[in-house]
């Protein structure tokens, strides 16, 4: 009984050396690993770690995502430079002269001079409008009876100018447009035997051109147009007089205008 109590005893103590031993083996595992040191050995403080944040939904490149400019800056520029050189308002007082065409044309005298007026309004470089107002007075015989007609119309213009920028000289000082319009034309026709004049009023088109020259930049200019404006009448298809079977025809326009720009 003596002997066993004595070989556990040395069971228990052995047992515990182990363990202490196996202990003092594994413990170099467990010891943290040296900091980071500078050239003469002495630790340094450790930088902490930056936080990784997540791209958000507008951080992400996407052809649906990307911002585009849809041309700004160039729509910005040519804004720019329209309103550091380009013109904006102007008043035009001209005149010319206007002849009928077709069978019109062989009855009515021209008129010399047509009278004119227009104020202008310009959109860009290349786009304006005008509106204007301009009378004319024609007259014709029929057999010993004179004829006085006199015609006022007004209406509206849209401009196109070409770009000739790169063009030669002499087409660059001249500023090229193309012109179509629409208005209202009315006629009054009195003879020395009626005792009220005939009048009649009927829409008019107009489809034209023209050249500007500079006399002062950004400020005066000279505008010679050629016009043609059609319209019907009423007299247009009766046969009233012996000259002619009908009055069909309209009217050519050659125009000169004096401009004040600002």
């Amino acid at each position: 009984m003596l002997a066993c109590t004595i070989i556990s005893k040395y069971l228990r103590l052995f047992s515990s050396l182990i363990f202490f031993i196996l202990l003092g083996l594994s413990a170099p595992a467990f010891a943290q690993a040296p900091g980071p040191q500078d050239q003469n050995g002495a630790p340094t403080p450790a930088i902490p770690a930056q936080k990784k944040e997540d791209s958000g939904l507008f951080d992400q490149t996407s052809p649906y995502l990307d911002y585009g400019d849809f041309s700004l800056n160039e729509e910005e520029n040519e804004d720019t430079q329209y309103f550091q050189y380009g013109r904006f308002f102007g008043l035009s007082f001209g005149g010319g002269y206007e002849t009928a065409t077709g069978n019109r044309g062989k009855l009515y005298e021209p008129a010399l001079p047509r009278f004119d007026i227009r104020v202008h309004y310009w959109f860009s470089f290349q786009f304006a409008a005008d509106l204007g107002l301009f009378v004319a007075n024609h007259s014709f015989l029929d057999g010993t009876l004179n004829h006085d007609v006199k015609l006022i119309g007004y209406g509206v213009h849209l401009k196109y100018y070409f770009d000739v920028r790169d063009a030669a000289a002499p087409l660059t000082f001249a500023n090229p447009y193309l012109s179509v319009g629409a208005g209202a034309i009315n006629k009054t026709q009195t003879t020395s035997t009626q005792a009220t004049p005939d009048i009649d009023s009927t829409i008019s088109a107009s489809i034209g051109g023209g050249l500007e020259f500079p006399i002062k930049y950004k400020k005066t200019y000279l505008e010679l147009e050629l016009l043609y404006n059609t319209q019907s009448f009423a007299d247009t298809n009766e046969t009233i007089y012996k000259a002619v079977p009908d009055l069909t025809g309209g009217f050519m326009s050659l125009l000169a205008h004096f401009m004040f720009v600002w």
